[in-house]
């Protein structure tokens, strides 16, 4: 018995040792929250300069081009975007609508742990013609879910003139495909669209009312589960009661469900600059 008593004592320390008492994002990835919010934002970052050095790079207008190719070699540092490096007035007021472009990312994050513990000790009572054996069981089952809400805003402006580079060093990754929230997660063709759809696709907000808004709601979920059944037999010695076999089952499942709504809208106060820009854009400079 004393055999059945440390192998259950071991299976308990190993399965408790796995336990979270407070799941977070970490436990799995090593990515804490916060690191999860400056990817993202990074990946804001870079999407909205993209967008804007292929926009002037595309313009018609040969000094809007050369801005937009200084920006891509550093030559011009991205910082110093404004809306006021552009004699032309239209380019200039398209460049201040996007520069003010509200961009909000609310998190929900949701993470579920579950540690099963359970015990089976068979005992064996020997007789002349028979066997008669009487089965044990016993169990041990815990669950800890923790949900992280938390609403992040940022401006166009604000990612370009004041997310320095330093920032974003080494947090502009590929897509993590086990994980997901703590890859890209495709934010630039968000942006890119955005764009698109307030200059040529009269894109409104929502009942038709307020500044163009664009939403997408991202839901990712990852689930890793884990199991082990150590077992011990016995040889049956004399005639009294005793311990055939003894089982450990021991599962670990832990499940992250990650919810981020990312929301794009045009400043309230530059509402009424849209529809003069819409479907002409100085020097024909295309779409981003």
């Amino acid at each position: 018995m004393r055999r059945v008593s440390c192998l259950a004592g071991i299976g308990l320390f190993f399965f408790a040792g796995g336990c979270a008492i407070h799941p977070v994002p970490e436990n799995v990835t090593g990515v804490s929250t916060y690191h999860i919010v400056r990817q993202i934002r990074c990946e804001a970052r870079a999407a909205v300069i993209s967008s804007a050095i292929n926009g002037f790079k595309n313009s018609g207008d040969p000094e809007i081009r050369k801005i937009g190719l200084e920006f891509e070699d550093g030559t011009r540092p991205i910082a110093s975007l404004s809306y006021k490096l552009f004699r032309n007035p239209r380019f200039s007021a398209i460049v201040k609508l996007f520069y003010d472009t509200g961009i909000a990312y609310n998190f929900s994050l949701e993470m579920t742990e579950n540690n099963d513990l359970g015990t089976d000790i068979n005992l064996l009572k020997p007789f002349t013609d028979s066997k008669v054996t009487l089965g044990i069981s016993a169990g041990f089952n815990r669950q800890r879910v923790n949900t992280r809400a938390f609403t992040i805003t940022d401006t166009f402006g604000h990612l370009i003139r004041n997310v320095k580079d330093d920032y974003c060093q080494k947090f502009i990754v590929t897509e993590n495909y086990v994980y997901p929230i703590a890859g890209r997660i495709g934010i630039e063709d968000m942006i890119h669209d955005f764009i698109n759809l307030t200059l040529f696709g009269n894109l409104a907000g929502p009942d038709d009312k307020g500044p163009p808004t664009l939403v997408d709601a991202l839901e990712f979920e990852t689930t890793i589960t884990g199991s082990a059944t150590p077992k011990v037999v016995f040889s049956p010695a004399g005639n009294g009661l005793s311990v055939a076999d003894a089982s450990l089952t021991g599962t670990v499942k832990r499940n992250d469900l990650h919810k981020v709504t990312v929301g794009l809208a045009i400043d309230k106060g530059s509402v009424s600059q849209v529809a003069p820009l819409r479907g002409t854009v100085a020097g024909n400079p295309g779409c981003p």
